[in-house]
């Protein structure tokens, strides 16, 4: 037997998942880590759900596993009355004068110019610029000086040069925080930092690390500066130096630093909002959302023959062909992602530093480059374009977008602890009954009897559940240490499963397959023996083949007192394939199933069969589509009887939802509703005369509180 490593706690509980990372949560979800990675990048390492909505919208970016690096940039910003005279010079000359340089980006002074950086290292980024600011001194106790500057191609204020060294130490004091960071012996990406001080010859020789010396530095080339405007017309100059002439820099009290980061796909493109929304009629047309951004050609735009250009958009990395009228160019540096903003000075004002997010000295900033008005999260929300069709005929249009691996949200719930008696009914053929008694209780069987075949021929239901309580999102990474060298399995906890069925591939089939716990097994057989209290008549029973499904359905089938009634595997009530794109999990066959003691129909046929599942590529709205054909199937299958589905969370609402009455809900609309649906949680849906309706389960919800892991060593800390 393999000999584990000592660790102090052997096996990883739901109690360590407190301190856990975005990224480490985003893993253990099932999302890869170049993708989690990149979209923690992409929404400024602002959270879990923000990088799952980002990963569901970008479902079929088709640059979704492209590793190019995002690109960074370091602003100093102003605020208070001083951005009020600027946001309202942009509005004025962009009104007199048309669009010039200047109003592709924020009012800011450039510290560091772009630069790229691996998504992995955004976190040091950020925390860098924290940790420059946090030093001794580094808070300046006055107002930046500014000079005023004008001529025929250029207006702007220039930092005076006691400030303007001011502000060169912090830059270097940040690029000397991100070398000792994320750079280490690798210097491929110092280049790309160096190459933003043009101004810091000697200073950047004896911040970098060893071996490095022979990065070639710029000397000193211009100053930090706010630009106003450029790349104007000559004719301009005196309106503009009017503008100009009327704004007070001496206001310029309050500024705060901001990292941002950029798609490098924004790069050389103009920035277009989207103001009229577009549903598109052609496969190579791209659907517009308002307030959405997309990135254009200005070439393009130009020369466009009939008002049509390609684009990209923000929101979900596609490219397509859209009605430029449809949009309006706005401020590049709306669509990029702040990381990060300090204060820089009067600290009593703008003392909290902030990750993502924004406060209220970037509100006033909002003037000249609004944001979109929802959310981001919000904004990350796939629209569906086209109505339910059968399942047949919209598996041709399926589209070929690559998918997100992603993994159901942990749920909060194992077990309470109470269970409820049978009810027993009392004997009424007692010695002490008379004959009439007798009668009249031979009266109320035969009513009964009457009762249930009523209805079963008048009440149908459909019951869903998702399945118990998994041993993955309980124990985490649980499989290096539950199996020795020889595959065999090791019992390291009393939640895990007393034995395990052995699999053609080996523990790591588990991985993506992974069985209940005890509790889980437990939540099961109550759920059975509550609709058996309920006088609940299940008659059909089908089952996702996931193990942790088949698991709950025995279970539940046990608690019922139905252990005759055969489970039908249902590969069409997988959950959605997006959360899978290395491929299916490789399930227990129905044989392997029945020699492990599992009672399946191996005489039933699949609607969906697995073969075809594989080779699907599924939207949102198409995996609607695939459970409510599988569940008109059923319905169509058994005119009669109570059918039971165990499936996954989201089958409780993707196999009622159509026949209920409902659209298909967007990818983040599912998202959102996901984390409320606990472990073995039913939803019933009851045939109404010609309509479906939800009804109030048969029986109560599961609630039960965490059981952090002990540690018998706890006494002798």
């Amino acid at each position: 037997m393999a000999t584990l490593p000592p660790r102090r706690n052997p096996t990883p509980t739901k109690i360590s998942k407190q301190h856990l990372t975005p990224l480490q949560i985003l893993l253990q979800m099932g999302f890869p880590k170049h993708r989690a990675e990149k979209a923690l990048a992409a929404t400024g390492n602002r959270g879990v759900q923000l990088a799952s909505d980002w990963l569901l919208a970008h479902v079929n970016d088709p640059l979704l596993d492209d590793t190019s690096p995002r690109e960074y940039i370091l602003y100093a910003c102003p605020l208070g009355e001083f951005l009020e005279q600027l946001q309202n010079f942009w509005e004025k000359s962009l009104e007199i004068c048309g669009w010039n340089g200047a109003h592709n980006f924020t009012p800011h002074i450039t510290l560091v110019s772009f630069f790229k950086a691996p998504d992995a290292d955004a976190p040091h980024l950020s925390m860098s610029l924290k940790s420059v600011m946090e030093r001794q001194g580094a808070i300046l106790n006055e107002p930046l000086k500014l000079e005023t500057y004008a001529s025929p191609n250029f207006m702007g204020f220039f930092v005076a040069e006691d400030h303007a060294d001011y502000l060169k130490r912090i830059a270097m004091q940040y690029v000397k925080e991100v070398s000792n960071a994320i750079i280490s012996d690798t210097y491929e990406q110092f280049d790309a930092l160096t190459a933003c001080f043009p101004w810091c010859t000697t200073t950047t020789a004896r911040c970098i690390p060893r071996g490095s010396r022979s990065i070639s530095l710029e000397p000193h080339v211009k100053s930090l500066h706010l630009t106003l405007a450029y790349q104007f017309p000559n004719t301009q100059y005196s309106q503009l130096k009017a503008l100009v002439d009327t704004l007070d820099p001496t206001l310029s009290s309050g500024w705060e630093l901001r990292l941002y980061s950029r798609d490098p796909r924004v790069n050389g493109k103009q920035v277009h909002k989207v103001v009229h929304p577009y549903t598109h009629a052609e496969c190579d047309e791209l659907e517009l959302r308002t307030g959405d951004y997309v990135y254009l050609s200005a070439e393009a735009v130009a020369n466009s023959p009939d008002g049509w250009v390609e684009g990209t958009s923000w929101l979900t990395g596609c490219t397509g062909l859209l009605p430029v009228s449809y949009t309006e160019r706005t401020a590049e540096s709306d669509a990029w992602t702040l990381h990060r903003k300090v204060s820089l000075n009067n600290p009593s004002e703008n003392s909290a530093n902030t990750i993502g997010g924004r406060s209220a000295s970037q509100k006033e900033s909002q003037k000249h480059h609004p944001p979109l008005k929802q959310s981001l999260s919000e904004s990350y929300q796939v629209k569906s374009s086209s109505d339910m069709q059968t399942f047949k005929s919209l598996d041709k249009n399926i589209s070929n977008g690559d998918a997100v691996d992603a993994a159901l949200p942990k749920s909060n719930s194992p077990e309470l602890n109470i269970t409820s008696s049978p009810i027993e009914p009392e004997n009424l053929e007692t010695a002490e009954q008379t004959e009439s008694e007798a009668i009249e209780n031979k009266d109320v069987e035969c009513f009964k009897d009457e009762v249930q075949i009523l209805d079963i021929s008048t009440r149908r239901r459909l019951f869903v559940m998702r399945h118990g309580e998994r041993v993955d999102f309980t124990f985490g990474t649980w499989i290096p240490y539950c199996f020795d060298e020889e595959g065999r399995y090791i019992r390291k906890d009393l939640n895990m499963p007393v034995v395990l069925p052995e699999r053609k591939t080996g523990p790591t089939a588990y991985k993506k397959d992974s069985p209940l716990t005890q509790i889980g097994l437990y939540q099961a057989r109550l759920v059975g023996e509550a609709l058996r209290d309920s006088d609940s008549n299940i008659h059909h029973v089908y089952c996702s083949p996931s193990f942790r499904c088949v698991q709950t359905c025995a279970e539940v089938l046990r608690g019922l007192g139905r252990e005759d009634i055969k489970m039908k595997i249902e590969p069409g009530l997988f959950e959605w394939l997006v959360w899978y794109p290395e491929g299916l999990p490789e399930w227990l066959t129905p044989n392997e199933l029945i020699n492990f003691g599992y009672n399946i129909d191996v005489e039933y046929k699949p609607f969906v069969p697995m073969e075809e599942l594989a080779e699907r590529r599924e939207t949102c709205e198409s995996f609607y589509t695939r459970s409510s054909f599988v569940t008109k199937k059923v319905l169509e299958t058994h005119s009669l009887g109570d059918v039971f589905f165990v499936g996954h969370a989201a089958t409780l609402d993707v196999c009622t939802r159509e026949l209920i009455g409902g659209k298909p809900r967007s990818s983040n609309e599912m998202s959102k509703l996901l984390p409320k649906v606990p472990y073995c949680s039913v939803t019933v849906v009851e045939n109404k005369g010609e309509n479906w309706e939800h009804v109030e389960p048969p029986l109560p919800p599961i609630m039960h509180s965490n059981n952090q892991r002990f540690d018998w060593k706890l006494w002798h800390q």
